[in-house]
Parts: structure tokens; C-alpha cells; sequence
């Protein structure tokens, strides 16, 4: 009922100025007409004025929603079933609402006007006003038009004069108390004889008017907003297909270009990757994206992980982890206990290939990623792992895993040529495993052990038959007897990477030596055995 009543507020004022303006006018009229007007009809007009203002502001006002397409679908035109629908909606309230917005009206126009002392009179002009409200209420969609309302108005109006004949019979003068008295022989003018039906149209003008206003604004407002949100749309739009553009860009960048012609060259490797890292652009490819054991190569990835959230300075102490590697497996010769640098574990693990550096690398770093220092070691492991697979999506690695930071091989460990060349690239990026893999032998430096390790790979030791000149490194890897190699050199200002997998020992340095010799344009050996310094 509140919501009803506060309905004619933004249209007040504007009603109040056009009733004083009409009541001004009046005013005249009566005074030049000689007509006395009673106070109680003043007061009776401006009740009846407010009610009739309420009455088309919750009904007809276009801001409530105006379209010029009519909404016939939800007229509904059978009589009670209007009634229960809108009970079940709305509940009794809404039913009470109905009956009571004519009651007023049904009571003060017999009140107020002489010549309205008729129920027919009084139900007509109810009636008409409910008919005029249901009409136009097709043009708005958020109404729902009933035959039913109609019927409630011519009711709620009987009800009305109804109560005011009750009163009639029962007070004395009543009848006479708001009724405007003229004088006899003078002519009534129109203003004043249709003062009733002006007061209808009166208080419908400002609801028109006002409400047409408010609804414009609405609809601008609506329109700015769409407007607005197509605006944001568009930029969301323009913004998702650049990061969209950015993304693709960043995932063919991460893609290995591959030249449109190869070289028809011997090698004897199960798989084998040649690639520029300068033009970007693999050379050479045999079986570069099949599965193979990665063995030992696999300390790469392990380096990058451990750098990527631990510095080459940093210490740790081994533990019990590093009893987990094979008999046969190869290693740095570390003990439970020995401490040293992050880089010198790293040393110990990529040049003599110490599986035991790897798993104190991995537990170490593993625990850091947790925060939590007093982590086991399989927590600590399974931690590493799985910042592994993260690094190896960052990579954008497509036919790996890793489940052993040392390469050992484990039921489900598999990597493939591309990706190994991938993670080289990645490596020869990082200043320190660059230096270490590029070392002929490193002085293992530990607070409480000094070793010196001699590097595995055959390529970058100028004393061996394998030796090939202008090789910086990188890693060798061993299963049984299958070898894998990853190497890199610079060739004529240029550097090169070669993977060799599923390949034998020496054969896998000379198919690197093979695949440097292409680019270099050489079917020799690879070079001379001349000395370089670590």
C-alpha cells in the first residue's frame, strides 16, 4: 500500500502546480457567478485531485513502461479467474487493492456534486475511468490487463456511494455540507459545470506529461547503458582476441620451426633433432617426437627446475635421500651430511652426472616449494615432480614426463628429441648451467669435501677420439646399452644443438659430429684435437 501511495511523487509537484492554477481560475468563476463555495468542497476536491493523481500514477504512467505495440496475450478477459490469478500472484492485498482504489471516488463525487447523486452516474464514471486505465494499460507490458479490475472498480464504486448514503441517512445535512451553491438566473460557465471531468483530466495531464519525461529518461538511460556495455563488450572483445592473437603468438614461438628440406645424412640414432638456436629452425629431424628414454639427460630439466626457485648461492646438506639411487647408477661420490652451494651441488650433478647431487637438488628444492623444511623426502619429491610438469607445460613440452630427478630410468618416464631440444634451448639461456655443462672437469668445492669431477660428455674433452672442436656442452645419458647425447656447438658464429636418442656409444658422437659437420660444411671428423681450457 505504501508502494501505491508513494506512486504519485514524482509527479506531485507538477500536479500541485496545475490543480492551484485550475483552483485559481475557478475561483474567479465562482466569484463572478456569485456561487458560495463551502471550505469542506475545497478540501473534497483536493482529496479527490490526490486520490485520482495516485490512481493513474500506479496505473497509466508511462514510465512504467510505454511501448506502441499492444500486448493482447496477456489480456485476460474471463471473469473470477483474473480474480484467483492475481490472489495466487499477488495475494489478498492486491484483491483488497482493487476494491478500495474506487471506494473514494464512488464517496466523493456524490459528495462534492449535486447532479452525481445517481448510482448510475457514479458507476458510469467508474467504470469509465477503469476502462480507460485497462485500455491503455494493453500499451504497457509490465501490466497485467483483467476484465476482472473493471469489475472491482464498479464495486469499489458502489461501495462508495453506498457508504455515503448510509452517512446521508444518518447525519443531518450531510448532503448540502460540499456542494458549491449558485445563484439564480445566472449562467453556469462550462469550467464549472464540467469542474468534475476537468479534475479527471487535470490530474491525468501531469502523469502524462511527467511520466512521458521520466520514461524518455529511462529509455536514454537504457540505451547509454547498452550502449556502454556493448562499448565494454567490444573492448572485452578486442581485448580477448589480442591476448587471444598473443597467446597464439607465444605458442608458435614456443613451436620448433622446421626447414622445408632436410639432408639425407647417416645416422644411426633411434631419433635425432639438428636445430639452429640463431634462426631458430630444426635442421635435421629423425623420429623427433617419439618416445624415448631420456636417461641421464633428464639432469636438465632437473637444473632448470632447481633454478627457477632456488639461487646458485644458496646451501644445503644432503640427507637420507641420496641412499634412494641404484646400485649401478652413476654418482658424485656425495655423503649423507656434505653441504655446499646450490651451484656446486649442481656441479656435481651435470659434469661427472651424480645421481646422488640430483635427488639432494630435488628434495632440497622441493622442500623450499613447500615452505616447509621438515617435509619428507617423498613429500619433498613429489613437490619437485610436480613443479617439473609445470616448467615442462611452460615449455610447452609435448611428449614428455618425468618421474625421477636423475634420469633413473622409471614405468612411465619418457621424452622425446623435440622437447629435449627444448629444454637445451632453455638451458643455454641460463648462464650457470651453461658454464657447468660447457666444463672439460669442476673442482666440487663442499664446506666439508672437495672433489673434482671430470665432464661425461666425450665431445668437449680434447684428449678423445670423439672430441669436436667448437662443442660447449651438454649432457650425456645412459640406460644399458642404450646412450643418448645432448650436445650444443658454436659453428661459425652460430650455435647448434644435436640430440641423439636410442643410440649407441661411440655412435652417438659421431652422429653429433655428423649433424655439426652438415651445418658447418664439413665430411670431416669434426676438427682438430687441440686443448681448450675449462
Amino acid at each position: 500500500m505504501a508502494e501505491y501511495f508513494g506512486s504519485s511523487k514524482p509527479y506531485f509537484l507538477m500536479a500541485l502546480i496545475v490543480y492551484m492554477i485550475y483552483r485559481v481560475l475557478l475561483r474567479v468563476l465562482y466569484r463572478n457567478g456569485r456561487m458560495r463555495v463551502p471550505v469542506v468542497h475545497e478540501v473534497g476536491m483536493a482529496l479527490l485531485a490526490w486520490w485520482l493523481l495516485t490512481l493513474f500514477s500506479a496505473s497509466v504512467s508511462p514510465a512504467l513502461g510505454f511501448s506502441l505495440k499492444p500486448s493482447f496475450p496477456g489480456m485476460n478477459l474471463i471473469p473470477v479467474y483474473g480474480t484467483i490469478r492475481m490472489v495466487k500472484e499477488s495475494g489478498v492485498g492486491a484483491l483488497l487493492g482493487a476494491f478500495l482504489k474506487y471506494v473514494p471516488i464512488g464517496f466523493l463525487v456524490p459528495f462534492l456534486f449535486r447532479r452525481s447523486r445517481n448510482p448510475g452516474k457514479v458507476l458510469s464514471l467508474c467504470g469509465s475511468a477503469a476502462i480507460f486505465i485497462e485500455v491503455f494499460q494493453l500499451f504497457m507490458p509490465s501490466m497485467a490487463v483483467r476484465l476482472d479490475d473493471i469489475l472491482w472498480a464498479l464495486f469499489g464504486g458502489f461501495s462508495g456511494y453506498f457508504l455515503f448514503g448510509l452517512l446521508c441517512m444518518n447525519i443531518t445535512g450531510i448532503e448540502r455540507m460540499a456542494t458549491v451553491k449558485r445563484s439564480r438566473g445566472r449562467q453556469v460557465p462550462a469550467p464549472v459545470r464540467l469542474e468534475l471531468e476537468l479534475v479527471f483530466l487535470l490530474m491525468l495531464l501531469p502523469v502524462m506529461v511527467q511520466g512521458t519525461r521520466l520514461e524518455m529518461a529511462r529509455v536514454q538511460e537504457v540505451r547509454a547503458q547498452e550502449e556502454q556495455q556493448a562499448k565494454a563488450a567490444a573492448e572485452a572483445k578486442k581485448a580477448a582476441e589480442e591476448a587471444e592473437a598473443q597467446r597464439l603468438a607465444e605458442e608458435e614461438a614456443k613451436q620448433l620451426k622446421v626447414a622445408d628440406s632436410m639432408p639425407e645424412l647417416s645416422v644411426e640414432a633411434g631419433a635425432a633433432v639438428l636445430y639452429s638456436v640463431d634462426d631458430d629452425l630444426i635442421l635435421y629431424e629423425k623420429a623427433g617426437i617419439d618416445q624415448e628414454t631420456p636417461a641421464s639427460t633428464t639432469k636438465l630439466m632437473t637444473a632448470l627446475t632447481v633454478l627457477k626457485y632456488c639461487d646458485p648461492t644458496e646451501k644445503l646438506t644432503t640427507g637420507e635421500e641420496i641412499t634412494r639411487i641404484s646400485d649401478q647408477a652413476s654418482n658424485a661420490s656425495l655423503k649423507e651430511g656434505t653441504t655446499g652451494t646450490v651451484e656446486t651441488f649442481l656441479g656435481a650433478m651435470l659434469i661427472p652426472s651424480g645421481n646422488d647431487a640430483a635427488y639432494a637438488l630435488a628434495t632440497y628444492t622441493g622442500r623450499k616449494i613447500l615452505g616447509k623444511d621438515s617435509a619428507s623426502v617423498d613429500e619433498a619429491l613429489q613437490a619437485f615432480l610436480d613443479a617439473e610438469k609445470d616448467l615442462a607445460a611452460e615449455l610447452n613440452l609435448e611428449n614428455s614426463n618425468f618421474l625421477t630427478p636423475d634420469g633413473d630410468q622409471a614405468d612411465g618416464q619418457y621424452s622425446c628429441a623435440r622437447d629435449m631440444i627444448r629444454i637445451a634451448r632453455e638451458c643455454l639461456k641460463n648462464d650457470t648451467i651453461r658454464k657447468l655443462c660447457g666444463a672439460k672437469s669442476y673442482r666440487g668445492l663442499f664446506d666439508n669435501l672437495d672433489l673434482t669431477y671430470k665432464n661425461t660428455n666425450e665431445l668437449i674433452q680434447p684428449s678423445s677420439e670423439c672430441y669436436y672442436e667448437g662443442a660447449i656442452g651438454m649432457k650425456t645419458g645412459s640406460f644399458n646399452d642404450v646412450k643418448c647425447l645432448v650436445a650444443a656447438a658454436e659453428i661459425d658464429g652460430k650455435t647448434y644443438i644435436a640430440v641423439l636418442m636410442q643410440d649407441g656409444d661411440p655412435g652417438r658422437y659421431q652422429d653429433a659430429k655428423t649433424l655439426f659437420d652438415y651445418v658447418a660444411g664439413d665430411s670431416g671428423d669434426g676438427g682438430e684435437d687441440t686443448p681448450a681450457e675449462e
